[in-house]
């Protein structure tokens, strides 16, 4: 398929220089910004106001997940919003494995990155071009584009594989109003050797009290060694795949 050929791209409205109009990303940054602000100011305000170091408070913080009935619950609700504060999902997934072990962080994983996902194309169907901004008219991306349209559920799982930046997808497919269906059910097979790579990395780290006291926690050598393993294993999959 040409470029002549390929479906028209949505367009975005207005000139930049023109008005004093805020771009649907541009806000999605200053959200991000302050919840960031947000959440550091309330770390640091509970860590002045308990009297306890940095450290206490985020193994309190470790305990109430992993103890409390609604812990998990917390978690996936943190993982769906995730993408509003632009946190890293690798972090959230060894925490996770480490938190619930391989087996209930996959269905915690599971739940709360494909809830984010679909709240990230849902924002980008939602507001349109504006919110995938120049991308959408990059000349590398009109193959991309078309294929995403005319091969959504292969094209999908093909950049899940090759470790395509994960929200950049996300946004990307809802800006092109991508079948919501295909969209999903390619997401989640295509993530699952990354989740498990980082869940079986997160769940071989020991007690992390252990910084508490200077020292490094220890680590479950067959746990890391399947997580590097699998690590390997997906890096050459990509790699296949990118040819």
């Amino acid at each position: 398929m040409t470029d002549a050929d390929a479906p028209a791209l949505p367009t975005t409205s207005g000139s930049p220089t023109t008005g004093h109009r805020r771009s649907p990303a541009r806000v999605l940054r200053w959200v991000a910004a302050a919840s960031w602000f947000a959440l550091l100011a309330g770390y640091a305000a509970t860590v002045v106001a308990t009297g306890r170091t940095p450290i206490d408070v985020l193994a309190a913080l470790v305990t109430f997940l992993v103890a409390h009935p609604v812990g998990p619950a917390l978690f996936v609700l943190a993982y769906v919003l995730r993408p509003l504060v632009a946190f890293s999902a690798a972090v959230l997934t060894i925490g996770a494995g480490h938190l619930y072990g391989p087996g209930w962080g996959l269905l915690v994983v599971v739940l709360g990155a494909n809830g984010g996902a679909l709240l990230a194309y849902g924002l980008a169907r939602w507001l349109g071009a504006g919110i995938a901004g120049a991308a959408l008219g990059h000349p590398r991306l009109r193959g991309v584009a078309a294929r995403l349209r005319t091969r959504t559920f292969e094209t999908v799982l093909t950049l899940r594989f090759v470790f395509a930046p994960y929200d950049a997808v996300n946004y990307l497919a809802g800006a092109l109003r991508l079948r919501p269906g295909p969209f999903v059910l390619a997401t989640v097979i295509g993530s699952l050797p990354g989740t498990l790579t980082f869940l079986l990395f997160g769940a071989s780290i020991g007690d992390l009290s252990a910084l508490g006291e200077g020292r490094w926690p220890t680590l479950n050598p067959w746990t890391l060694a399947a997580s590097a393993a699998l690590f390997v294993a997906s890096l050459a999959v990509a790699r296949a795949l990118r040819r």
